[in-house]
């Protein structure tokens, strides 16, 4: 009788270790996602107008992101991102309005974090809202005329706000396809150093984007 309870005993932890194991693995509360798409200026950065000091002049570029999210409730969570950004300058509105002067391109990289909220729908859908803070490094673009420097790009750290919405789409046991649009702003301070000798201006530029990305990801 003794070994038969002693049998039923190990059955019945075994049962319970395997029922534990099961809903872990049924369990994935974090999530990382790799993704990537077009990057559309808006306001002043992508305005053309010479006489508005904030116009940027830029382009649609791209960016990529690599987004990770942690659910610690069932809908609320913490979120955080790296990402990068590359817009080239509308060469041709500069042309127009300031004469033979080529300019490559604005570009950044950085870091944000803050809190997730999360919907989960039907057919194993979920969206995410996400408010985040957190910096980048910023760069200016380089002006050259006639295959010469006239001004020379610079780095600039800044403050980052993003905020923005994503839709995860469950492909299989673990793996999804995610869409997002997120609005990204900030505002860098510029040295604009002429190789000429000129005075060193300080420059101010608000930078604005709309960024609509898709990619794939896995929860864990």
């Amino acid at each position: 009788m003794k070994k038969i309870l002693i049998m039923i005993v190990v059955l019945l932890m075994s049962g319970i270790v395997m029922a534990q194991g099961e809903k872990q693995q049924r369990t994935t509360k974090s999530f990382l996602a790799l993704h990537a798409g077009p990057s559309f200026p808006v306001g002043d950065f992508a305005k053309t107008d010479i006489n508005n000091e904030q116009a940027g002049f830029a382009k649609t570029g791209v960016n990529v992101n690599l987004t990770y999210g942690y659910e610690f409730l069932e809908n609320v969570g913490l979120t955080a991102s790296i990402f990068y950004n590359n817009n080239k300058m509308d060469n041709s509105a500069v042309l127009d309005q300031v004469g033979n002067v080529a300019l490559d391109h604005w570009q950044w990289y950085g870091i944000s974090v803050g809190p997730m909220f999360t919907q989960k729908l039907a057919g194993n859908m979920a969206i995410d809202l996400r408010v985040m803070g957190g910096v980048a490094n910023a760069n200016s673009p380089k002006a050259v005329v006639d295959n010469e420097t006239v001004v020379k790009e610079d780095w600039s750290p800044a403050a980052v706000f993003q905020g923005g919405a994503g839709l995860r789409i469950g492909m299989g046991n673990r793996m999804f396809i995610m869409v997002n649009l997120d609005y990204l702003y900030m505002k860098p301070k510029f040295d604009l150093v002429f190789p000429d000798g000129s005075p060193t201006v300080r420059s101010e530029q608000k930078m604005s984007v709309l960024n609509l990305t898709a990619g794939f990801g896995i929860r864990f």
